[in-house]
């Protein structure tokens, strides 16, 4: 039996996001990708992004199939010596990672709503050791039920 669409959605934004480094053009040097089952320790190099399904809605329906929305919640953690500035620079690097503005639809991401996205930066303050920016976004993909 095949996987859902939408384990296979969170799989490949995991696998773009992974992309984001100097020498792929991108601002911020993530030293890796963590999927909502993996377990982060605070010692784990920085900078990191920490993705999982924050909300999943269903759309419409036609027999088998439903469109659904799931919201991504992507965390980028920054060590305390770092910037503002870099928590800036890896939203800008999310939203290029999956495409957005982009005309060629190879670099889009497949179902990335472009109209709307929001990001939340937290600074590093007594018992936290890390900045973060937390930037949700939402993909549209149609699930099969049968």
């Amino acid at each position: 039996m095949t996987r859902t669409k939408a384990s296979q959605v969170t799989k490949d934004l995991i696998e773009r996001l992974g992309e984001i480094r100097p020498d792929n053009g991108y601002l911020t040097d993530i030293k890796r990708v963590y999927g909502p089952t993996e377990r982060v320790n605070d010692t784990d190099p920085k900078p990191y992004l920490l993705v999982r399904p924050a909300n999943d809605s269903r759309t419409g329906a036609a027999k088998t199939q439903a469109g659904r929305v799931r919201l991504f919640e992507i965390e980028a953690r920054f060590g305390k010596s770092n910037g503002e500035e870099e928590l800036d620079e890896i939203h800008v690097d999310v939203l290029r990672a999956l495409g957005f503005g982009h005309e060629a639809e190879d670099r889009k991401f497949p179902g990335l709503i472009e109209d709307e996205d929001q990001a939340i930066q937290e600074f590093a303050a007594e018992g936290r050791n890390y900045h973060s920016t937390t930037i949700t976004i939402g993909v549209f993909y149609v699930e099969t039920y049968n």
